[in-house]
Parts: structure tokens; sequence; C-alpha cells
């Protein structure tokens, strides 16, 4: 039986209305109660606000829903009229404009509801999905389609993404992409109309596994390997189809779509990718990682990149790119995804990794980001391997974590000091949990190592941690307990 959280219920339980009630409710204050047009339309939107009505779908306007004169209907309009006239620039330009408006209504937060709201109305979406497939020939045309397109997907609007797949826009960019072989640019564009058709939307998803997405993205990886904007593209729709990020669904395909793309290839083929690291902007280094991060969901498939040296090829990246935050905290990410099997531990022992993870977390102490990541590696590295736990105590490692909870904690739980708001930071308390997980891990398994924290005033900083961060309280007092404590819930 499928179960929704308590914010998916939550969703679901919103109202809506149609836009011929909302006109209707506008037409009622005019001629019943004699309002000016502006009037009746700020009374029906604070009548149906104040009984919970969600009003994203409703275009508020006092000329009853006639959207013919606006500048987003105009441009819908104009492509449509290129498109019945077979006229590849023009539908190249009035997608374009298609895509301003969307850009428009993203700058102009007051206005960006209407604006989505009638280019969906338009038919904005399936306009451009149409133009994609008209476009087939036209490769500089279709590479315009295709931008705004993902322009307009890209607005998180679902009402968009689906006019976009009810119109075969999927096939179309899938047709595109078996036209690119030559064309990074035009492979590129594609790839991100399919990432933006993908997240947050399981029919998204769900459509492009069913039209061969996943190998087209790895066809795109070997084809266009020095050619960034393909690859970052590529990266896109691989996360794209590997998140749980749908919340209007119980359960998500996204694991089952990771097996399949690693079965097809996609774990080795990143890896191969990211080894061209060094003749790569820092912006696509990361998105490989990412991606690789992302399709490695399962104990295979880690095994997998860790035999292709996908443990210590990200080491020797990490440690390249030490001084970068982003870099390093998707480094972090990727490494406490792959020792999470516990056959790829050892590799990163052996490689050096708690070293280099001792120098991540000193030259990274004043971003909580990246200390939740490094930390929850080494997390992940200590779980039932007291061995990493010695080797953390001997490179100094430990001596890393114990003061950058100090740290931490005289900078107070807004990350501020004392002149916060008293509001708990949420990057610093997630990393102060990763570190009291750390040190339960380190200490649960290694009696000379829990003898050496409680020398180094693990106990105190514990106590002080969970006084200080509430939501640490069950994290350490934990690590209290594996300590040898009696008293740890004290």
């Amino acid at each position: 039986m499928a179960c929704f959280s308590s914010a998916q219920l939550s969703k679901f339980s919103e109202k809506r209305i149609t836009q011929e009630t909302f006109d209707a409710a506008v037409r009622e204050n005019i001629e019943d109660f004699d309002m000016e047009p502006e009037e009746a339309l700020k009374s029906a939107v604070e009548e149906f606000m104040a009984q919970g009505v969600n009003l994203s779908n409703i275009i508020q306007t006092a000329s009853g829903g006639d959207i013919s004169q606006h500048p987003a209907a105009k441009a819908v309009q104009e492509l449509e009229d290129s498109l019945a006239a077979g006229d590849a620039a023009g539908m190249a330009a009035a997608a374009a404009a298609v895509a301003a408006a969307a850009d428009g209504a993203r700058v102009s937060s007051d206005k960006s509801t209407e604006v989505l709201a009638v280019l969906h109305r338009a038919g904005a979406a399936g306009a451009l999905a149409r133009a994609a497939a008209a476009c087939s020939g036209e490769p500089s045309a279709l590479a315009g389609v295709l931008r705004a397109a993902a322009g307009l997907l890209g607005s998180a609007s679902r009402d968009l993404q689906a006019g976009f797949l009810q119109a075969d826009g999927i096939e179309a960019v899938q047709a595109a992409l078996g036209a690119a072989a030559d064309n990074a640019a035009l492979a590129a564009a594609a790839l991100q109309v399919a990432a933006a058709s993908a997240t947050k939307n399981e029919n998204g998803k769900a459509a492009c596994m069913a039209a061969g997405l996943g190998g087209s993205c790895l066809e795109a990886l070997r084809q266009h390997a020095d050619q960034p904007e393909a690859l970052e593209a590529a990266c896109a729709v691989l996360c794209a189809l590997t998140t749980a990020d749908d919340d209007t669904l119980p359960a998500s395909r996204a694991f089952p779509n990771a097996r399949q793309l690693a079965k097809e290839g996609a774990a080795l083929q990143l890896v191969a990718a990211l080894r061209s690291h060094e003749r790569l902007p820092q912006e696509t280094t990361i998105a490989l990682a990412n991606a690789l991060r992302q399709v490695a969901a399962n104990d295979e498939i880690c095994q997998e990149v860790a035999g292709a040296g996908g443990v210590q090829l990200a080491l020797q990246v990490m440690e390249a790119g030490l001084a970068d935050a982003v870099l390093a905290r998707a480094l972090c990410s990727l490494l406490r995804q792959l020792v999470s099997s516990d056959g790829n531990k050892a590799l990163l022992v052996e490689a050096g990794g708690l070293e280099l993870l001792a120098r991540l977390l000193t030259a990274h102490g004043g971003s909580p980001a990246v200390l939740e990541q490094a930390l929850g590696l080494l997390t992940n590295l200590t779980l039932r391997n007291p061995e990493a736990a010695e080797k953390a105590l001997d490179c100094g490692c430990l001596d890393s974590v114990l003061e950058l909870m100090r740290v931490m904690l005289a900078a107070g739980p807004n990350g501020s000091g004392s002149s916060g708001n008293g509001k708990e930071n949420r990057g610093t308390t997630a990393a102060q949990r990763q570190a009291c997980m750390a040190l339960r891990n380190i200490a649960v398994r290694s009696p000379d190592v829990r003898a050496a924290l409680l020398d180094k005033g693990a106990e105190a900083l514990l106590r002080q941690v969970k006084a200080a961060y509430p939501a640490c309280a069950d994290a350490g007092s934990a690590a209290l307990r594996d300590l040898g404590l009696d008293n740890y819930n004290s």
C-alpha cells in the first residue's frame, strides 16, 4: 500500500479552483456589488486566499481571463503562426520570445505566477515540442527552439512539463540527439531540455527512460568528451533521472533508473570522463562527480566504480582542487557514497584518504556545507571499521574533528558567535551531528581510540554539543554511550 508523507498529504489537501470559477467571482463583484474592475479582482483574490485556495494556476486579471493581448500569449501565437507556415527561422525567433517571457517571470516574482499561467493556458510547452520536431532538418533553428524549451521547463511549472510531455516533446528531444553526432551545442541543448523535463517530475523521468535518453547521455559523454557544455548537460540528465525529487508521489523510480543506467555503463563512462578533469573547467568536474554519486546507488555499483579506480581518482581530483569549496563538497559527497560499501573503505585508507581528509577539514573549517559532507565521509568510512578509526587517530584526523567541534561551539548554534539571532544554523547543526556520529563509529569498536578520545576532551565537547544543538542530542548521547560513559543521557 502506498504511503505518503505528511508534507505530501498537506499538498494534496490544498484547495484548487478553475479559471472559470475565478473569473465568475470577479464578474459577480463587478455586476452585483458595483465594484471597479481592479477592486473586484483584489476582492476575489483575497476571498479565495482566505479560504485557503491555491491560486498558482489562475490568471489573475480583471479581463475575465482573456489572455489574447498578454505579451507571453502573443509570443506563443507567433510561434504557432511560424509552425503553420513551416518557417524554421521564425520558429526560433518566436521560441526565444517565449523563453524571454518565462525568464522575465522568474526575475519578477510578483508576476511569475501570472506569466507561467498564461504560458500554460496558451499552450507554450506543446508549441515548443512541435517546433522542435518541425525543425529537425535545421540545426541552428532547432538549437534555438531547444534552448527556449529548456528555459521554459526550467520554470518549475508542472503544468508546463506536462504540456511538453503530452506533445511528444521527449521524442523530439531524442530525435534531435540522433542528429547531433557532430554538434556538441545541439546535443547540449537537447539534453538540457530532457533534464528540465525530468527534474521533480516522475512522468518526465519515465518518458526519458522509455525514449532511451539514458543511453543518449552516455553517447554524448563519449562523443563530446572535450565539450564542457555537453558533458554538464548529460550529467544534469543523469542526476534528474536518479534523484527522488517528485514529492507528489509516494515512491520514485530513481533507484531502479540508477541500476538500469549502471547496467548500460553509466558509472564506468562517468569515471572515464572524470579522468580528464585536468582539461575540464571546475564546474564540469563537479557535474561529473555529482552524476557519479547519483548513479552509484547500491553496493554493486559502488564496487564497480572502485574496480575502475574511482576511489583513488576521486581523491586525486579532491587533492588537485582542495581549495575550492564547491569541488571539495562534491568529491566528499561522492566518496561518502562510495565508502558506504564496506569493500571500498580499505581502498580509501590505503590511498591516503584520511590524511587528505584532515587537510580538508582544516582548509574548510568555515564552510558548514563542506564539513557536513567531509564528516559524513568519515562517519561512513569508520562504520564497522576499527582499522580506519585507528588510522584516523594516528594521522591527526581526529584532532581536526575535535578542533572543528570546538570552533563551531565557539561560534554558537547560529554560526555567528553571541551576536546572532538565536536561530540554529542548519548547516552547522548538520556538521556537528555528523561529527557526533563519526566519534560514535570511531569509539564503538576501538578501545585504544576510545581512551584517546576521552583524554582529548571528547566527553566535554559532546555534552556541550548536546546542550547547544537540540537536533544533535540523540547522536551526542550515542557517542557518549559508546565512549563507555554510563550517564550518556544527562
